[in-house]
């Protein structure tokens, strides 16, 4: 049974972070600041300057049956083309509860941090799982078409088309006071997993595993927003209904973002070839690991 509910796990975080590097946005037409703009879609767009970025930082749990099972934190940062985000560098750690634990089990590599590069349509992992798995000399792991994400929520206030969907379905919004020096409005409202697939069709495909219908798959969301638009934090909700062993169980997932420095120089570098190993150098098949899943490239 806990073999099961780990398999869950993994599958219900990783189909959840699928927006990390997101679709291409319309071209930017010039590299200079650009004035403040009037909305959150409007002002994040005008982010999209080569060379810019953002840093982040999160914390996130998944509960099963309201216990809570495994708990995330990662920070790292983005780095924005004319398409939208290009790039991101980021660190993870995950804790596990006894809930998930086996006796013949040993989940002390999926506990340590884990170091993860997209960039170049390329994925580059370091620690976690992945610690005694590579070949002698070799500290990192590409794996081609990857998108990578330390945000465990469908909540994704870097992607565009996202953020536009969700702030559709806004019900309130009031006085949300101060996010790290920002005076904020706190925004708040629900979307379902189905109107989130739609407006981001590369998710498509990482949500059709989720035993939920998405079309009543409620995802709760809250949204701060500073005085020149941009989205200071974030958090969403959302409960997972899914099957192991012939048993229903509910995951609820939950995020809480943070973002600082927008528009500030962010650079992400590839590893040295010298420490890369690739998917033909190893022994045996890749883990899954919640936080990251594999995606052909748009």
């Amino acid at each position: 049974m806990k073999r099961a509910l780990m398999a869950l796990a993994c599958a219900a975080t990783a189909a959840l972070v699928a927006p990390a590097v997101a679709a291409p946005a319309q071209a930017q037409t010039s590299a200079q600041a650009p004035a403040p703009a009037a909305d959150p879609v409007a002002a994040l767009r005008k982010q999209f300057v080569a060379g810019h970025g953002v840093r982040f930082v999160s914390s996130g749990t998944l509960s099963i049956a309201g216990v809570t099972a495994v708990k995330f934190t990662s920070n790292g940062g983005y780095a924005f083309g004319r398409p939208g985000v290009v790039a991101a560098d980021s660190t993870q750690k995950s804790k596990y509860s006894e809930l998930l634990k086996d006796e013949d089990e040993d989940l002390k590599d999926a506990e340590k941090p884990l170091r993860m590069i997209v960039l170049g349509g390329s994925g580059y992992f370091s620690g976690g799982v992945y610690s005694t798995m590579l070949p002698e000399g070799k500290t990192w792991l590409r794996i081609p078409g990857v998108r990578a994400n330390t945000s465990f929520s469908p909540l994704n206030p870097t992607d565009w088309r996202n953020l536009k969907a969700v702030l559709a379905t806004t019900k309130a919004k009031g006085p949300g006071g101060s996010v790290n020096g920002a005076k904020t409005t706190l925004y708040r409202g629900t979307i379902t997993l189905s109107q989130l697939m739609k407006a981001s069709p590369s998710v498509k495909d990482s949500l059709a595993s989720l035993g939920s219908n998405p079309g009543k798959t409620v995802v709760s969301w809250k949204l701060w927003i500073g005085a020149d638009q941009l989205v200071r934090r974030a958090s969403a909700s959302v409960d997972l209904k899914m099957k192991a062993d012939g048993d229903s169980f509910t995951f609820t997932l939950s995020e809480d973002q943070t973002f600082a420095g927008w528009g500030r120089k962010v650079t992400v570098k590839a590893p040295p070839k010298s420490q890369v190993a690739n998917l033909s150098d190893l022994d045996g098949d890749v883990p899954e690991t919640p936080g990251t899943v594999i995606l052909p490239n748009d």
